[in-house]
């Protein structure tokens, strides 16, 4: 899978999400949003509190509460354990099924909003109803669709708790239905998929709406802007020309321009889209994600000195950690020594929630190198190789950091860390 980043996209999807995740009893500071670079119209749950949403399920959506609906369900696996006892049921199958279930397509592990895979060869997968399928994988696959259903109905509780209207993922389902029938072009057993049918599932949710107090609440101004922008944002990103197709010069809107402005930039036409984004923030002076564009031109362009003020003032509208960590490459890029102390520094914020970013990594250890800080520099590139499954390049750049650093610091205290895990991790394979 191809991961991206991006802090507006993904406060974005927090605000809309943020209060389903709360009436489901979820901390929103432990769930992760993964952005998935992928044309298809699916979002999964994996690796604990891990949403996994398709960049092509974002673009279609046609409005925020489609979006919600589609994660509200994804929240009704976290908030039903799903993955831990979906494991258990694999852990039932044999080697060569769980390989035939997952790569013949028959089965999505972490419960994907979009229908699992049609059918398939081998494994006894041999005919319509079910029969010939073996009884674990049978059962592995009902089991599936029974979480599906829980987590169907958990979306429903959370959207009425959250005064949502249930009517949004009806409308995804049946966009989902119609690709379905582009794709497959042909009707399929529910024995097959790890989903109930997406009739049955649209059924489901109208009679939800149907019941619903909040059936015909509208989408908020704001969230229909976040939404309008995201997808301007991800067209202009993804698809260049189709963005400036359909955002043309007349349209003067600020999700057009925004538009405009990358897809102009993603076709190396930079001084127009400087000029369309000068607009833009003339308009608006105080809109973080405008001046990390602006930023992200000019330091793709080789001008990283002018980058700098602009992922400043980003940064202090915001203080989004991914920001930091583009605003800490620019100082870097300019190469003196003051900005290298400040890079450093924005690192480190950055490092309180990034831990997982092996660029962050690979920063400190240039920045710290250049200050002549051994010790923190070896355990920066300790951090990377662990991040990349180097046990022992981890393991050695650990134990030179423990040599090289303060005995009882923190930094020491991690380079120690940082040895045993690598050690324990080399063992169990």
């Amino acid at each position: 899978m191809n991961l991206i980043r991006d802090a507006e996209i993904e406060s974005t999807i927090r605000t809309f999400i943020t209060p389903i995740w709360r009436v489901a009893g979820l901390n929103p500071e432990a769930v992760q949003i993964v952005l998935v670079q992928d044309n298809s119209l699916n979002a999964f749950v994996a690796g604990g509190q891990r949403i996994f949403i398709n960049t092509g399920l974002l673009m279609r959506t046609e409005r925020p509460n489609q979006l919600i609906g589609v994660l509200a369900h994804e929240t009704g696996h976290i908030a039903g354990g799903h993955l831990a006892r979906q494991q258990e049921e694999l852990a039932n199958l044999s080697t060569m099924q769980i390989l035939e279930t997952l790569l013949g397509g028959a089965a999505m592990i972490g419960g994907g909003v979009a229908g699992g895979g049609r059918g398939g060869s081998g494994g006894g997968v041999t005919g319509p109803g079910g029969q010939g399928i073996p009884g674990s994988l049978g059962a592995y696959l009902r089991y599936s669709q029974t979480q599906e259903s829980s987590a169907d109905q958990a979306a429903i509780t959370f959207l009425d708790r959250a005064h949502e209207s249930p009517r949004g993922i009806v409308e995804f389902l049946k966009i989902l239905e119609h690709q379905e029938r582009l794709t497959i072009g042909r009707p399929t057993t529910p024995y097959l998929t790890t989903h109930p049918l997406t009739p049955d599932r649209i059924a489901t949710f109208e009679a939800a709406v149907a019941q619903s107090p909040y059936a015909n609440t509208p989408d908020p101004p704001q969230f229909i802007e976040l939404h309008q922008r995201m997808i301007a944002k991800l067209m202009g990103f993804m698809a260049p020309d189709a963005a400036l197709s359909r955002y043309q010069e007349g349209d003067r809107s600020i999700p057009a321009r925004y538009a405009r402005a990358i897809a102009l930039y993603r076709k190396g036409t930079i001084g127009s889209a400087l000029l369309t984004l000068d607009g833009l923030l003339k308009e608006r002076p105080n809109d973080p994600y405008f001046h990390e564009l602006r930023g992200q031109i000019l330091f793709e362009n080789g001008r990283a000195a002018e980058a700098v003020p602009s992922y400043r003032r980003a940064v202090q509208l915001t203080g989004a950690p991914v920001i930091k960590i583009d605003f800490a490459r620019a100082l870097i890029e300019t190469n003196k020594p003051d900005a290298d102390r400040e890079a450093i520094r924005f690192l480190d914020l950055a490092a309180q929630t990034e831990t997982d970013s092996w660029d962050l990594w690979r920063l400190e250890a240039t920045a710290y190198s250049r200050q002549g800080n051994e010790g923190m520099t070896s355990l920066a590139r300790a951090e990377m190789a662990l991040l990349r499954g180097q046990k022992s390049e981890a393991q050695a750049h650990a134990s030179a950091a423990t040599r090289q650093l303060p005995r009882g610091t923190p930094a020491w205290q991690r380079a120690q860390d940082i040895q045993s895990l690598a050690g324990s991790r080399s063992r169990r394979n």
